[in-house]
């Protein structure tokens, strides 16, 4: 026995929307229609499975591209360059005198900021 091509979600669409106009249109044959029905469910299944697959994607695409903003934003991505901060930091204390509480701007978290 051959095997069914897989359908597309378009295609499967297209053909609910037929099935449906043959059931509507009254032309179809009474002893097709629980035929008919049977495969505009299983039609159904299929598009469900399809957009239930998508939904999943997408939603661990945007969970991806949120975990990466996160990581962006808070530095985590710079530890390179978190080492020559602190040594920058360690000369302009060197530089003017003082252990870094006099007179410079710090954030809320005891930092230097770049003011």
């Amino acid at each position: 026995m051959a095997k069914k091509k897989e359908l597309s979600f378009t295609e499967a669409r297209a053909r609910l929307d037929e099935i449906l106009s043959e059931v509507e249109s009254d032309a179809g044959d009474v002893d097709q229609l629980a035929a008919k029905v049977r495969e505009a469910a299983e039609l159904i299944r299929f598009c469900r499975d399809r957009l239930a697959a998508a939904r999943h994607e997408v939603t661990q695409v945007v969970a991806d591209l949120s975990a990466l903003e996160q990581t962006v934003a808070s530095g985590d991505g710079d530890s390179a360059d978190e080492g020559e901060d602190d040594e920058e930091d360690e000369e302009d204390e060197e530089d003017s005198g003082n252990s870094g509480d006099g007179g410079e701007a710090k954030d809320s978290a005891g930092g230097r900021l770049p003011f």
